[in-house]
C-alpha cells in the first residue's frame, strides 16, 4: 500500500511539474511570475487564517477579542506521543474590561455559550472560573517570595519555549496578585486582567 501512495505522489509531482513547464512556455513571463506568485500567497494566506482563527478559539465569544498581542509556541512530535508548549496575549477591548470591572465574578459565571462550541470541541470553554492570585496545584508550586512562575507551568513537562521578558513580568504579576480572573480549560489556563486589557493563555501537553 505504500508503495502504491508513492507512485501516487510521484504521478502528481509529475503531473503538476508538466503543467507548469507548459504554462511557461505559454504565458507571458510576468503573467507566469503573477501565476506562481498566487499559488504561493493563496495557500500561506489560507494558513494564516485559519491559523489565526484557531489561536482566537481559546478565548470564549463574549470577551469580544479579535487580535492576538503576543504568541510564542512550540510543539515536538505529533499525536498522543507529542508534546507542545505555549503562551498567546491578546487584546481585549476596553468596553469589555469596563463590563468586568463593573459585574466582577458575575460576568464569567453568566458567560453564554460559544455558538459554534460544537466546531471547537474543548476549545473556548470553561466551567469553572476563579480570581486571581492563581492557586498552587499539585505539580504548580510558588517559589519562596516570587510567587508563581508561568515558566514552570508551561515547561512542566521538560519543553519549553524562549518567552519574552516582558511578558514573563506582565504575565506573572497578573497570576500572582487581586484583581483578574481565571480558568483551566480541558488543556491549558485561561487569565482575564481587566487592568490591564488583556487575556492570556497559557498551554503545556
Amino acid at each position: 500500500m505504500s508503495y502504491l501512495i508513492l507512485a501516487v505522489l510521484v504521478l502528481i509531482l509529475a503531473a503538476t511539474v508538466a503543467v507548469l513547464v507548459l504554462l511557461y512556455l505559454k504565458l507571458k513571463r510576468s503573467h507566469f511570475l503573477l501565476l506562481m506568485a498566487l499559488l504561493v500567497l493563496i495557500p500561506v494566506g489560507t494558513f494564516k487564517i485559519k491559523q489565526r482563527a484557531h489561536h482566537l478559539s481559546f478565548v470564549p465569544d463574549a470577551l469580544q477579542v479579535d487580535s492576538i498581542s503576543y504568541r510564542e509556541e512550540d510543539a515536538w512530535g505529533f499525536g498522543p506521543g507529542g508534546n507542545e508548549a505555549g503562551i498567546i496575549v491578546y487584546a481585549l477591548p476596553a468596553e469589555v474590561a469596563a463590563e468586568i470591572e463593573r459585574r466582577g465574578m458575575a460576568f464569567f459565571e453568566q458567560l453564554p455559550a460559544n455558538e459554534n462550541q460544537q466546531e471547537r470541541r474543548w476549545r473556548g470553554r470553561y466551567e469553572a472560573w476563579f480570581e486571581t492570585p492563581v492557586s498552587e496545584t499539585r505539580y504548580w508550586k510558588r517559589r519562596a517570595d516570587r510567587g508563581l512562575e508561568i515558566r514552570d507551568y508551561i515547561c512542566h513537562y521538560g519543553f519549553c519555549i524562549e518567552i519574552d521578558d516582558r511578558v514573563v513580568e506582565q504575565t506573572e504579576a497578573i497570576i500572582n496578585t487581586p484583581g483578574s480572573y481565571y480558568a483551566y480549560g480541558r488543556i491549558g489556563l485561561i487569565v482575564v486582567s481587566p487592568a490591564r486589557k488583556v487575556v492570556v493563555y497559557l498551554y503545556n501537553g
